[in-house]
């Protein structure tokens, strides 16, 4: 009487194998010379394809692995939320925002007397107003004051809580209030009197 068990066929007892017929035997052998494998799946022969290994289980992270993977992944999210609040910009125009920022600046604290070459060249190349262009800068660069100190205060908040052992759920969208503020500077550069940009910045 053969026998056969998982991977194995004999025409002896095979300990913890099974008794097979005759023609169970034959199937067996024709199937490993072409590469199949003998299996036996609970408690029933079977030839077919050699199973695939169950993979082997990651490897459990010491607790210095698992902080510097909760801490990179929140670095990474901060990241790609901080490069989209430039992503639009090519960074030509981004190497001119300190001039723009300081000719704004200056002419926020003196409307009247401020020079602003860079500025009253671009605007007039575009065919936009001097002061519509200043007032323009000026909203961009308070909303992105806003929005870039609320993203590194978030993830400052996540990184310590981090290092602390807890693991935070990462959320790096701008909530609501945020971009009510933003509408809110937009609103209030574009409209109010030039006299009172100061004052109400």
């Amino acid at each position: 009487m053969p026998y056969a068990a998982e991977g194995r066929l004999s025409r002896d007892p095979i300990e913890g194998g099974i008794e097979i017929s005759e023609q169970q035997y034959q199937q067996g052998l024709a199937g490993m010379l072409t590469g199949e494998h003998v299996q036996i799946i609970d408690g029933v022969f079977f030839v077919g394809p050699k199973p695939e290994p169950e993979p082997e289980p990651d490897p459990e992270l010491t607790p210095e692995q698992l902080l510097a993977q909760r801490l990179w992944a929140s670095n990474s999210q901060y990241e790609q939320a901080t490069a989209a609040l430039t992503a639009d910009y090519p960074q030509l125009e981004k190497d001119t925002w300190p001039t723009q920022d300081a000719e704004s600046s200056a002419w926020l604290l003196d409307p009247l007397g401020a020079s602003t070459p860079w500025i009253d060249r671009a605007a007039a190349v575009r065919g936009l107003d001097r002061e519509e262009y200043l007032r323009r800068t000026l909203v961009k660069a308070r909303q992105f004051v806003i929005m870039s100190a609320w993203l590194t205060g978030r993830r400052q908040g996540y990184e310590d809580a981090i290092k602390a052992g807890d693991d935070p759920l990462l959320d790096y969208q701008l909530p609501v209030e945020v971009l009510l503020e933003l509408q809110a500077v937009q609103q209030t550069v574009m409209t109010a009197p030039t006299a009172q940009l100061k004052e109400v910045l």
